[in-house]
């Protein structure tokens, strides 16, 4: 168990890529909080993880309200009294080119994928400092990294969270912080289910973003997961503003 007592936050852990690190988190020893707006779906998987024998709670929180931010890990740390690991995994994906985007579809992406992320980053940074290190790792995008047709909003949303990556990396190594971001390529996930059934053909849109992906598939949840854990655990101890990319080929061409 590479994560054994490791205290663990993440967010947007009820479902896709974060319900199976969740899982693979308690698999691997941690125990974890699931923070997530969605109380049914994030209490589940707490519960899944309980019944198995692990250690998990499920606190609700929603990354645009900044009470419930702010008051996650004050609330961790009255539980388990300190926090080892921060996951920054929650995210929401609209379409549009920026004629198309309203200022409130913006706003909205933005508060969840940018400013959520970096007022929980920065009360963990906060408390990492005072108990002598941890680690925060943020789920970004392939579309941070270069762009794509229709996502203004995301592909801004998601080079922020990068750049933030690096950021935080430099200013908070001195901390003995580890900060790194993973780039999931297209995973099937019910948000990528929920931006294809969008879509006046669906298939032509799977098919679509099928074809720019060099291994002609999409991705798994189950495939992202494993890349967030390592750079969560120790053997990722040297490794920090790093920007790894799980796409299946898509940023390499």
């Amino acid at each position: 168990m590479i994560l054994k007592d490791k205290v663990t936050i993440i967010t947007g852990g009820n479902s896709g890529i974060g319900r199976e690190t969740v899982l693979l988190l308690a698999r691997e020893g941690a125990t974890v909080v699931v923070a997530a707006r969605d109380c049914t779906r994030g209490a589940a998987v707490a519960q899944e993880i309980v019944d198995s024998g692990g250690r998990a709670t499920f606190v609700e929180t929603d990354l645009r309200n900044q009470e419930q931010v702010e008051g996650l890990i004050p609330g961790v740390l009255a539980r388990y009294g300190r926090l080892d690991i921060l996951v920054n995994n929650a995210g929401v994906g609209n379409f549009g080119n920026i004629t198309q985007t309203t200022p409130a579809a913006w706003d909205e992406l933005m508060d969840i994928n940018l400013k959520g992320l970096y007022l929980l980053s920065k009360a963990a940074v906060l408390q990492m400092r005072k108990q002598g290190g941890g680690v925060i790792v943020n789920v970004a995008s392939q579309l941070g990294m270069v762009g794509d047709a229709d996502h203004a909003a995301y592909c801004a949303s998601k080079g922020g969270v990068i750049q933030l990556t690096r950021a935080m990396a430099i200013d908070h190594a001195a901390d003995n912080i580890r900060v790194n971001c993973v780039c999931p390529g297209p995973i099937m996930t019910p948000m990528l289910e929920g931006q294809f059934d969008g879509q006046p053909d669906r298939q032509a849109e799977i098919a679509r973003v099928t074809a720019k992906v060099p291994m002609g598939r999409i991705g798994l949840p189950e495939e992202i997961a494993p890349a967030i854990v390592f750079l969560a655990s120790d053997a990722a101890s040297y490794i920090t503003g790093a920007i790894v990319p799980v796409d299946g080929g898509w940023t390499a061409q």
